[in-house]
């Protein structure tokens, strides 16, 4: 698209063809920005074929009872923090009764300040509330960066989980489903 706007645009103004460049270094710069500020963050379930994916497009079941599994596709950095903080807070309002948040950290490469104080607001808000916050798979320049803050100590709630299949297993045993539900509704 960026490409096709900026060849239309040179062909339009030729033979000053600057003003092709410079459509093109705008709106290259816009989509950039737009992507950076706002990140895909979806709720995850688990698909059949073992994969976590996005539960709503899939029409998952959650992972377990009173719990909010999310992922976010992006550096958690000051463009994407707001939206990683406002997807789970927006999500607490709408569903009071979340025991635990659990995030799958495998896509966050990269964090900021802005990104620390982001997490620790939360981990604090969700704390607060009695809500464990659960980590999988954060990569070691997030988790020495989130340590060095301070924000990263493991306590009752804040769980952390090398792998995926470590953290799934643990998130399985967190309420479990009474094996007869029938005779839990009596």
């Amino acid at each position: 698209m960026t490409a096709g706007i900026t060849f239309a645009m040179t062909l339009l103004t030729a033979p000053r063809i600057y003003w092709g460049v410079m459509t093109g270094v705008l709106v290259g710069l816009s989509h950039f920005l737009h992507t950076r500020l706002h990140p895909r963050i979806i709720e995850v379930g688990l698909h059949p074929d073992g994969s976590l994916r996005d539960r709503h497009l899939w029409k998952l079941p959650p992972l377990a009872p009173h719990l909010y599994a999310l992922r976010m596709d992006a550096e958690l950095d000051f463009a994407a923090a707001s939206d990683f903080d406002r997807a789970i807070t927006d999500h607490l309002a709408q569903h009071p009764d979340v025991k635990h948040v659990a995030l799958f950290a495998q896509p966050i490469n990269r964090i900021d300040v802005t990104g620390v104080e982001t997490f620790g607001q939360l981990h604090r808000q969700l704390a607060s509330r009695g809500i464990t916050l659960h980590i999988s798979g954060i990569k070691l320049p997030v988790e020495t960066t989130l340590r060095r803050a301070g924000e990263l100590i493991e306590g009752q709630h804040l769980k952390l989980y090398r792998t995926d299949a470590e953290a799934l297993q643990a998130l399985k045993a967190l309420d479990p489903l009474p094996a007869d539900i029938a005779a839990a509704a009596i």
